[in-house]
């Protein structure tokens, strides 16, 4: 039985010869950790589809821009992780959130590519991280919704469902009205800080 290529052995080989059959199969074996990855981001099954699609359209018409040196799975993630950042702040116009590293998870290398000396970590390796990636949110979300009353309402509009201050602001007035943005930030701030306690402990989060 022929052994089954890997995503970087398939994108240098589509990078070569534009063969539709080599691109189906590196969609194929990429969609499903893709869909999943931008999935626990979004929150939205539709939405996942659309940016999955979008990512993987952009492997496709952008694989000349693609570094053969670095693993395809860095660029394809960071590409996805750019879409989902687009949509949370067209979705909502007056946010600028980095909806991980505000909780405590690190997004994917910010230049796009891994690091000179992570250049020769293998495909199972790359696999190890997305699963910590994928613990390291659901541990943030867990730690979110076991908040005091206090802190949880505003991290679940901040961190969970994607609102900015004032958003947050005129949501909360509702309940109490002697509120201010300046309150809701600190809120936010302190439960911040009791989730980045907890991933700490769960040694999933190293503070910078």
């Amino acid at each position: 039985m022929a052994k089954s290529k890997t995503y970087k052995e398939l994108a240098i080989e589509f990078k070569k010869t534009r063969s539709e059959r080599v691109y189906n199969e590196l969609y194929k074996k990429m969609r499903p950790g893709l869909w999943s990855y931008v999935n626990n981001i979004v929150r939205d099954p539709a939405v996942a589809d659309d940016i999955v699609s979008t990512t993987l359209t952009n492997v496709y018409l952008k694989i000349d821009q693609y570094d053969e040196s670095y693993q395809v799975t860095t660029w394809a993630y960071r590409i996805a992780y750019n879409e989902c950042i687009g949509w949370i702040r067209f979705r909502n116009k007056k946010i600028s959130i980095n909806v991980f590293t505000d909780a405590g998870v690190e997004p994917p290398s910010r230049d796009g590519y891994l690091d000179a000396e992570q250049n020769l970590k293998s495909e199972e390796d790359f696999w190890d991280e997305e699963d910590v990636l994928t613990e390291q949110v659901r541990v943030a979300k867990e730690a979110i919704n076991a908040l005091p009353p206090m802190y949880k309402r505003y991290m679940v509009e901040r961190f969970l469902n994607h609102k900015s201050y004032n958003d947050i602001l005129d949501i909360m007035v509702k309940y109490e009205k002697d509120i201010n943005l300046q309150t809701v930030k600190n809120r936010i701030f302190r439960g911040r800080k009791i989730v980045q306690k907890q991933l700490e402990k769960m040694k999933l989060f190293s503070e910078a």
